[in-house]
């Protein structure tokens, strides 16, 4: 049990836990998904050190880390989910949206837009936007180049949306679908892969007991040593 001295210093740190674990969660149904905002940080007077003897009870050396905090794969599954519900979408050169149709950098421009992510309009652009990704390393929501020659910029752009595939808008009299990367065509014209997503900063998810952290999501015992 706390010490009376600490109760009011445990209930401060929980009126602040609260909240920036509520923040980390996106609203079920929105229309349009914001840009993901770093949740709010603990003052300076709250580091970790402190953190863990504010929490913890004497003699006590494990903190329960609450896992909810966004990561690069679950933004990217929100993408590839919001590109997939445009499957069939008829491609249009110099489209950007589903009533017009999509070319293919207006399809991976128009997605990201739709989650609240900024990334430029053209292959060539998207090309160099974000950091350069192995393809070993793709996660979903990951933009993949390839080398194409018949088109405008030599290059064609597309989501993975894991498992070896991806999402496009192919070429003039075809629609958004989901192809292959193994395949022979695709992996002979691969060129790169970029990642624009980034997952915020998160912090303040810490509860001194596994009955507190549990409810809300599985739970990760942390060790001094792993501090």
């Amino acid at each position: 049990m706390f010490p009376r001295s600490r109760i009011v210093p445990f209930c401060l740190c929980l009126a602040l836990i609260c909240p920036a674990l509520c923040a980390c969660q996106p609203r079920a149904g929105s229309e349009s998904l914001p840009v993901p905002q770093p949740s709010p940080q603990p003052d300076a007077q709250y580091s970790a050190a402190s953190l863990e003897k504010l929490l913890l009870p004497d003699g006590e050396n494990t903190l329960y880390r609450a896992d909810l905090c966004p990561t690069v794969m679950s933004l990217g599954e929100d993408v590839a989910d919001i590109a997939q519900q445009h499957l069939g979408v008829r491609y249009k050169s110099g489209g950007t949206s589903p009533k017009s149709g999509f070319d293919c950098s207006g399809f991976v421009y128009w997605v990201f837009s739709k989650y609240g992510v900024s990334v430029p309009r053209d292959t060539v652009r998207q090309s160099r936007a974000g950091q350069e990704v192995a393809r070993s390393d793709l996660l979903p929501g990951d933009i993949i180049i390839f080398r194409i020659g018949n088109t405008p910029n030599g290059r064609h752009s597309a989501i993975y949306i894991g498992d070896d595939k991806f999402i496009h808008s192919p070429s003039a009299g075809s629609h958004v679908r989901i192809e292959n990367l193994n395949a022979a065509y695709w992996a002979g014209h691969y060129m790169t892969a970029r990642r624009v997503l980034e997952a915020p900063p998160c912090a303040l998810d810490l509860y001194a007991s596994p009955e507190t952290a549990a409810p809300q999501t599985m739970t990760e015992a942390l060790t001094d040593a792993a501090m």
